[in-house]
């Protein structure tokens, strides 16, 4: 197919349409009848609204016209401690669920200091029980805030609801946060986390990674910076509503700014881009994957929203692992939530089966690639 990153982003429909022709890309049928697909859509309008409010509330106060983005993260700290610990309903659904168990290998309270105080941050305190090393893959879950927000607890729930449905063991994927520390030092962050489970006895192929928007970006990265220490990948990465372009150069960018079928706006995206990249070019391919090569990749599974922001990412970034030979597939709803999963519903369990189905495929290349070596 050739390099998408010059295609004219208002064909977006045709180049959708030749994915869903190499059966790359699908739609899937939403599961609510009439009336509820229609609370659904206004309910999720009423939401994205809000969280506009909130966020560029945020953005307001975190940057003045005499400081600029100097010292935003000390005007960020209310905010943080606020989204991290769920005061913020709308970043804590009712319908969110948080581990059971001590057995989850998770503390919310924990949780939260590691990604708020970036000095504490220690990979090796993380580790999965070592006698489930061999029982069950791994998951590597990267949850999306911008680069800037820790996750709230409805995320944590999320990621360990994932792992129940895929059969995976839930590692969450600790990394600081910009601006304090800036690209590229999350990823550095995520990519010692992987190195630390392969040193401790995890063979790659049993690793999973997932994240959800500018988490699914930080997995992205993540997997660039295995590739240039030439680790062995791990069996497959899926990604939420990724966001691969923070340049956004996407058509959806505007045209969803400028509705309410997203919660996020450009001003927003752009603030926490300007945080997380510093002086680092938006498109400098490290930071924005839709830029990478992505030869040598495993396994890609994408799951997003028509109506969502970064919908032309989503597309751009299946062409280019199509274009690289790296199996990839792009699951798609015409729902205006951005990253629907956040939330209990038949679309969101619909979508965490799909998720299981991706594992047992991308586990079953990680197989055959194994059985290939040892020929």
């Amino acid at each position: 197919m050739g390099s998408s990153a010059n295609k004219g982003t208002l064909q977006i429909p045709v180049r959708l349409a030749q994915l869903e022709a190499m059966s790359i890309a699908r739609q899937i049928a939403r599961e609510a009848g009439v009336f509820g697909q229609v609370w659904s859509d206004f309910s999720a309008r009423v939401e994205n609204r809000f969280i506009q409010f909130f966020l560029l509330r945020a953005i307001r106060s975190a940057v003045s016209q005499e400081t600029g983005y100097e010292g935003a993260a000390d005007r960020l700290a209310n905010y943080r401690s606020a989204v991290a610990s769920g005061k913020f309903s709308i970043f804590s659904p009712v319908s969110a669920v948080t581990p059971a168990s001590e057995d989850a290998g998770w503390h919310d309270s924990a949780a939260i200091d590691v990604w708020r105080d970036a000095d504490e941050f220690d990979v090796a305190s993380h580790d999965p029980s070592p006698e489930k090393k061999s029982e069950e893959p791994i998951l590597i879950y990267v949850p999306g805030g911008g680069f800037i927000l820790p996750p709230a607890p409805s995320q944590i729930g999320l990621a360990f609801r994932l792992g129940e449905a895929c059969g995976c063991q839930v590692v969450m994927g600790h990394h600081r946060l910009a601006p304090e520390y800036a690209f590229p030092a999350p990823i550095h962050d995520l990519a010692d986390l992987y190195l630390d489970l392969i040193a401790k006895g995890h063979s790659p192929s049993n690793i999973l990674i997932a994240g959800d928007s500018a988490g699914a970006t930080l997995v992205l990265s993540m997997l660039l910076e295995i590739r240039a220490r030439k680790l062995p990948m791990p069996a497959g990465a899926m990604l939420f509503s990724p966001w691969a372009d923070l340049s956004m150069r996407g058509w959806s960018y505007l045209t969803k700014s400028l509705s309410s079928d997203s919660p996020f706006r450009m001003e927003t995206a752009a603030f926490c881009a300007r945080l997380y990249l510093g002086e680092t070019l938006p498109t400098d391919p490290r930071a924005s994957p839709n830029y990478a090569r992505l030869d040598g990749f495993p396994p890609l599974a994408i799951h997003c929203s028509r109506y969502d922001m970064h919908f032309d990412d989503a597309v751009t970034l299946a062409e280019q692992a199509a274009s690289a030979d790296v199996p990839v597939r792009v699951n798609y709803w015409d729902s205006p939530r951005h990253h629907l999963e956040r939330f209990r519903s038949r679309d969101a369990d619909r979508s965490m089966e799909l998720a299981a189905e991706n594992v047992r495929w991308m586990m079953s290349h990680a197989e055959a690639n194994e059985e290939a070596l040892m020929r």
